[in-house]
């Protein structure tokens, strides 16, 4: 009832001229209205085979066979929109303005990327408000696989599910059981937002990385500095903002966990790993800078006037800032799913309290939502779309689900993978 009233007010605002700012389907940014994907419908058919398959043996799973299921429905939720074509290659090559287009025209990488700085608003809408390397990937990709548009889409897929196998971790790093681990990382993989969006898009490589650095952050928290929690919490904390500007919020995580565990432990490793990792990024900003002409800071500034030419939005666009920022939380929290979403509002389910800093995995969530609300607050994501852009949010809300007792996990995986599954046969989505 709650997004029904929002939209309801939305709606009137838009057709009050009142211009604020969301989209006419609130909370959903890009959707292309309902539908019915007719030739879907068998793969919709052989999701929910698969899906009360697996739910029915999860608890036996090891890491790999949960990663198979979870890859397996992403694949046939997103073929429930119709066709390979559909789910794999419009992402990529649909309706102009992709990344894609930028990439197909690259005769000279190195080249391009010195020039990057001064064409940037030249390129196509999404590349301008991300760094060049958002681009490269996709050059890259095409240029090994001979311009094969299913070895793209493909590597993207199988970049984006190793989410499934890092949250895994994450949840055995904290001491749950593999059998409880399978289960949520299995809700993971089925919850609309990770299933929609992390095929064949940006954002779930995006997420892989941001998990691969929470998965260090947590290593090094609960025993120390070693090799793995290093080279993990560093490949995701350099990786990430290469492709998205917001990797501003690892920094920001990493930094409240860091502060957590020197206030109440007195230790100082993941600041200590912050810092030397903030060191070793501004070297390889100087290396790019000399090596290859590009300032990823001027890139920066350039997006963000790119996107409020008028300077903070809620000075000038206070009504488009407070119902955008509405919007964020709200589409987040739909593609959470409903089942989920109910359970947050329960804490007594959770067995946690959501606001004891004391607490490990609560501590870990609570620093990744303030992060993002202070981006929110920052005008970070002016048009929303929040529940793809935002998509390495989602493994930091499986983690307060740890203590749920094994039924009521059960019926939030079947809710998540039930309003999956209706969303991706009868919507569209595009970004």
């Amino acid at each position: 009832m709650a997004w029904l009233g929002l939209g309801l007010i939305s709606n009137l605002m838009i057709e009050s001229s009142l211009n604020p700012g969301t989209p006419r389907y609130f909370p959903i940014s890009e959707f292309h209205g309902p539908t019915i994907h007719f030739s879907g419908l068998p793969y919709a058919a052989t999701f929910l085979i698969v899906f009360f398959l697996a739910l029915k043996y999860v608890t036996r799973f090891n890491l790999w066979q949960i990663w198979l299921a979870g890859l397996a429905l992403i694949a046939l939720g997103n073929l429930a929109q119709g066709s390979i074509e559909t789910a794999f290659y419009q992402p990529f090559t649909g309706y102009g303005g992709q990344y894609y287009h930028d990439a197909i025209r690259i005769t000279d990488w190195r080249q391009w990327l010195g020039d990057f700085n001064a064409n940037q608003l030249n390129l196509q809408s999404h590349s301008q408000t991300h760094p060049p390397f958002a681009v490269l990937l996709q050059y890259f990709l095409l240029e090994i696989g001979n311009r094969n548009l299913f070895i793209l889409a493909g590597t993207f897929v199988l970049l984006s599910s190793l989410s499934i196998i890092l949250v895994w971790q994450i949840l055995r790093e904290f001491e749950l059981s593999a059998s409880r681990s399978s289960q949520l990382a299995f809700l993971f993989s089925v919850i609309p937002a990770v299933n929609i969006y992390s095929a064949v898009s940006l954002e779930g490589v995006i997420a892989t990385l941001c998990t691969l650095a929470l998965l260090g952050m947590i290593k090094i928290a609960r025993s120390g500095m070693s090799l793995s929690a290093m080279f993990y919490f560093t490949a995701g904390f350099l990786l990430a903002p290469l492709l998205t500007f917001a990797g501003t919020f690892l920094a920001a995580t990493a930094f409240l966990i860091g502060l957590r565990e020197l206030l109440l432990n007195k230790k100082t490793r993941i600041l200590l790993a912050l810092f030397a990792n903030l060191l070793l990024g501004i070297l390889i900003y100087f290396i790019m800078l000399r090596r290859f002409g590009y300032d990823y800071l001027e890139s920066f500034f350039t997006a963000s006037r790119h996107v409020n030419p008028e300077g903070f939005r809620a000075l000038h666009m206070p009504l488009d800032y407070v119902m955008t920022r509405i919007e964020c939380v709200a589409e987040i929290a739909l593609f959470l799913s409903f089942g989920v979403l109910a359970l947050l509002f329960h804490r007594h389910h959770l067995k946690l309290r959501l606001n004891d800093w004391r607490d490990e995995i609560t501590a870990v969530f609570l620093a990744g939502i303030i992060s993002l609300l202070l981006m929110f607050l920052a005008g970070a994501f002016g048009t929303g779309e929040s529940a793809r852009i935002a998509l390495f949010i989602y493994p930091y809300f499986i983690l307060v689900l740890g203590k749920l007792d094994e039924p009521t996990l059960r019926s939030a995986a079947i809710f998540a993978g039930l309003q999956t599954i209706i969303m991706q046969t009868f919507a569209g989505y595009f970004w």
